[in-house]
C-alpha cells in the first residue's frame, strides 16, 4: 500500500507539471522545453525558504510561484520573439544554463550536494498518516488548477489565447495582442510548474541538481506530448502513463546497473509508437 501510495504521488506531482506545461504548449503553440527549469527554481525556493527562514509550507509554495513566475516573465521577453524552431533551441538553452546555476550557486543550492532535511506541510490528525494526507492535498490542488484553467480557457481570455495558436495574423487584425497572451500563458505556466517543484521538494525533502538536469525538459514535453496537446486530461493520463511504466521494469528482474538506461529506451520506443499510430497523442487536439 505505501508502495502504491509513493507511486501515486510522484504521479500526481509530474500531473501537476504536466498540466501547466499543456497550459503553455498546447493551447498557444509554444514547444517549451525550459520547464524542467522552471520545476527546479520552484523546488529550491521553496526549500531554501523552508531550511532558512522557517515558513510555512504554504507561504513558501506560494513564494516558489511568484519568483517563478517573474523569472519566466524576464525570460518571455527575448524568448517569445522568436518562432518555432529557435524558440525550441533557446528555452532548451536556457533549461541548460539553470542547471548549471542549481549546480554552481552555492550559497542558495548548495551546489552538488544539494539541500537535505526539507520539511513539508502541518496536516491536522484527523486527515490521518503524512503521506496520505500528503497525497489527497496534492490531489485537491490539482483539482483547483485543474478547474482554474477549464474555466479560464473558457472564457474571453481563453478564446483569444487559443487564437493566438492557429489564427494569430486574424487575432491581430482586430487589434488583439496576441504577444501578450502568448506570454501570460507562459507566465502561467511557469507558477504552477513550480507549485509542483514545491510539492516534489517537500515531499523527497532532498533536491539536488541531478534531479533538475536537463533532460527533464524533454521528459515533461514526452509526457505533454503522449496526453496529448490542449488537452487538461490528456496531460494526466500522460504524466501517470510514464511515471507508472518505468517501474513496472523492478518487477521483471532487471538489473539496476541497467534499469535507469531501459526506462529511457521506454519512453523513446512509447514516443515513436505514439508519432507513428496517434499523432495528436491519446488525447490531443493538435500536432506538434
Amino acid at each position: 500500500m505505501d508502495y502504491l501510495l509513493h507511486v501515486g504521488t510522484l504521479a500526481s506531482i509530474y500531473s501537476l507539471t504536466a498540466i501547466g506545461l499543456n497550459y503553455a504548449v498546447g493551447f498557444t503553440g509554444l514547444v517549451s522545453v525550459s520547464h524542467g527549469a522552471f520545476m527546479g527554481i520552484g523546488a529550491y525556493v521553496s526549500a531554501f525558504l523552508l531550511k532558512s527562514y522557517d515558513l510555512s509550507f504554504s507561504l513558501s509554495v506560494l513564494m516558489a510561484a511568484i519568483i517563478t513566475a517573474l523569472v519566466a516573465w524576464i525570460v518571455s521577453v527575448p524568448l517569445l520573439k522568436l518562432k518555432e524552431d529557435a524558440f525550441v533551441l533557446v528555452s532548451f538553452g536556457f533549461a541548460f544554463i539553470a542547471t548549471n546555476v542549481f549546480l554552481n550557486w552555492n550559497s542558495f543550492t548548495n551546489g552538488a550536494l544539494g539541500i537535505k532535511g526539507i520539511s513539508g506541510p502541518v496536516f491536522p490528525d484527523w486527515m490521518g498518516a503524512y503521506n496520505l494526507a500528503f497525497f489527497v492535498t496534492l490531489l485537491l490542488v490539482i483539482a483547483i488548477v485543474a478547474i482554474f484553467l477549464w474555466k479560464l480557457l473558457r472564457s474571453p481570455y481563453g478564446v483569444l489565447l487559443k487564437a493566438s495558436r492557429e489564427q494569430q495574423h486574424v487575432a491581430q487584425v482586430f487589434g488583439h495582442n496576441t504577444w501578450g497572451y502568448r506570454r501570460s500563458a507562459y507566465v502561467l505556466s511557469a507558477a504552477i510548474v513550480a507549485v509542483s517543484g514545491a510539492f516534489l521538494a517537500s515531499y523527497i525533502t532532498t533536491i539536488d541538481p541531478v534531479l533538475f538536469h536537463y533532460h527533464l525538459s524533454v521528459l515533461l514535453l514526452v509526457m505533454v506530448i503522449l496526453g496529448g496537446l490542449a488537452s487538461l486530461k490528456g496531460a494526466v493520463v500522460g504524466a501517470t502513463l510514464l511515471m507508472i511504466l518505468p517501474e513496472l521494469l523492478r518487477f521483471i528482474g532487471l538489473p539496476n546497473s541497467i534499469l535507469a538506461e531501459s526506462q529511457q529506451i521506454l519512453y523513446g520506443v512509447a514516443l515513436i509508437v505514439l508519432m507513428v499510430w496517434r499523432p495528436v497523442g491519446l488525447f490531443g487536439k493538435f500536432r506538434i
